[in-house]
């Protein structure tokens, strides 16, 4: 696939079908994500795969801990709305009345959250991690790690959705994939084949270009 078109046809998954994907393929996925830039070439990223039983525990723990309306404790504490920035405010505004336009039917309004709690249906999760022990330029290196994954899980045909919800319980993944507490567990990717879905239908808008990108000559 080119890369124009892997840019512009990925997009966030929320319900996967039941279908394995091929370990092989997910392998060859971090692979290629590992050509991803970094400072000093320090290369901080850590990626645990969970699939199969280790992933049904995994779901099982999560379920349970939603059920019970658990208090979330991401190893990185997310800012509320109202104390950001202006500009990402009215983008993520904007995300939200997207949101309730598309979703016009109140079955496809309890879905929604039944999906995250679920992890989406995925039959694979990206699990990622940097040091504890690192700046902040790691935060930027596991970013483009990330994202080249993503890229690169379109290339190989498989589609992604990146969340928060997969990590707001950080002791799941430390419990089960048996990860050091001297690794930050910052976000996780759900990765498969989309089940047809409505809600995979929804795509959000870009920021018109010209309102973030300013040129001086």
């Amino acid at each position: 696939m080119e890369t124009k078109d892997a840019i512009l046809k990925r997009h966030s998954v929320r319900y996967f079908k039941d279908q394995a994907v091929k370990l092989e393929t997910l392998k060859n996925i971090v692979a290629l994500a590992q050509h991803a830039p970094s400072w000093v070439d320090s290369q901080p990223w850590k990626v645990y795969l969970a699939t199969g039983e280790t992933l049904k525990k995994l779901k099982d723990l999560h379920a349970k801990n939603v059920a019970n309306g658990k208090t979330a404790n991401p190893d990185w504490k997310p800012m509320h709305r109202v104390d950001w920035d202006a500009f990402p405010q009215t983008n993520m505004a904007n995300l939200n009345l997207e949101r309730s336009n598309f979703l016009t039917k109140p079955e496809q309004e309890i879905e929604w959250p039944m999906l995250q709690a679920s992890f989406y249906h995925a039959p694979a999760i990206f699990y990622l991690t940097i040091p504890k022990k690192a700046p902040r330029w790691a935060s930027f290196d596991l970013g483009a790690f990330a994202q080249t994954l993503m890229l690169a899980a379109k290339d190989q045909g498989v589609d992604t959705m990146i969340a928060y919800e997969i990590v707001k319980y950080p002791e799941e993944a430390r419990e089960v994939l048996q990860i050091s507490s001297d690794e930050v567990i910052a976000i996780g990717i759900a990765a498969g084949y989309p089940a047809d879905s409505h809600v995979n239908q929804f795509k959000s808008s870009r920021v018109v270009t010209d309102n973030m990108f300013k040129v001086f000559e």
